[in-house]
């Protein structure tokens, strides 16, 4: 009987041994997947809201990716050979910047971070939004169509031409993203980060012919006095040279008409699936690390471009082949 009570004993403490062995394993990996892995950073703000560090100085960028995938400090200590004085300096400088906090003794990063598992998943919750979204502008496509009429680019191209930058930069990106912090958020300020205001996110992009997750964004240049401006998902790199689409100050109010009056719209249907947004927020984790504003206002990329990338299935709009719209702004 003694040594049937040793044997289950020591079996235990194997079994557990094993276990531990393969978690250690487990995290490492992932950790090394972590340095091996591509990340896109990705800033919302407007003048001089900036980081006014380099945050990928001493890996700092994975260390919040690690912290997000609840990776021990001491195997990211071992992974970079960095002393632990190195390590609290690099945990005191992101904490004093706003982009970590110590809750109940463990780290969680304060910027959104999405891997490219969570970025997959957010898609999939976003789906019951987007296609509200798309239900709504197709509604609303023979008066949008209409109005695009009063402009001087219609003159010469036709809304097929520019119904990617309307459809999805005018009516629900660049000339909405302030009314959905405003009337969606209500936050009249975004987060402050030592002494700046700005939202930001570290995404796992592993694709080198698109940027993060296949997000569309508008990208803003000053040339020459002008507003240059990119929207799409594939800017790094784009030369904007020879600019044919013209925006002018006539035109611009027309397009910002278009976004005014189906901005209630955008907003009522926000509203309606603010508790399911919620439960997203919860069900994903992110409600262990950022607050839900800095969550939803990236969640809005994900949905808003799922919204896009259903229009152009049903050939509401046509997305370019280079995946950008270049154009200027005259201001």
């Amino acid at each position: 009987m003694r040594n049937k009570v040793f044997i289950l004993l020591l079996l235990l403490v194997f079994s557990c041994q094993t276990k531990e062995k393969d978690q250690n394993k487990s995290s490492k990996t992932e950790l090394d997947a972590i340095f091996e892995n591509k990340y896109e950073h990705s800033l919302i703000s407007r003048g001089a809201n900036f980081p006014d560090f380099d945050f990928t100085k001493d890996s700092m960028d994975l260390f919040l990716v690690s912290t997000h995938q609840n990776i021990p400090i001491s195997e990211f200590e071992a992974k970079t050979k960095f002393s632990k004085n190195k390590i609290s300096q690099i945990v005191s400088l992101l904490e004093s910047k706003n982009w970590l906090r110590i809750e109940n003794g463990q780290l969680k990063p304060s910027v959104f971070i999405a891997t490219e598992k969570e970025g997959n998943k957010l898609f999939e919750y976003s789906i019951p939004i987007a296609s509200e979204i798309v239900e709504s502008i197709e509604n609303e496509l023979p008066s949008i169509k209409k109005q695009f009429e009063q402009t001087n680019i219609s003159k010469k191209l036709d809304f097929k031409d520019w119904s990617f930058l309307i459809l999805s930069n005018v009516l629900l990106d660049s000339w909405q993203i302030d009314n959905v912090e405003q009337e969606f958020l209500k936050k009249n300020q975004r987060p402050k980060r030592h002494g700046k205001n700005y939202y930001f996110s570290v995404m796992e992009n592993n694709k080198n012919n698109r940027e993060a997750f296949g997000i569309y964004g508008n990208q803003y240049d000053e040339k020459d006095g002008k507003s240059v401006s990119i929207y799409g998902n594939n800017r790094i790199g784009v030369k904007s040279s020879s600019i044919t689409n013209l925006i002018s100050k006539s035109d611009n109010l027309v397009l910002n008409n278009i976004a005014t009056i189906f901005k209630p719209k955008l907003i009522n249907i926000l509203n309606q699936y603010s508790e399911y947004s919620m439960k997203v927020y919860k069900e994903t984790g992110y409600d262990k690390e950022i607050t839900f504003d800095e969550f939803f206002i990236w969640w809005y990329h994900f949905i808003y471009t799922k919204a896009t990338d259903i229009m152009n299935e049903k050939q509401m709009l046509e997305v370019p082949k280079s995946g950008n719209f270049v154009y200027i702004l005259e201001e």
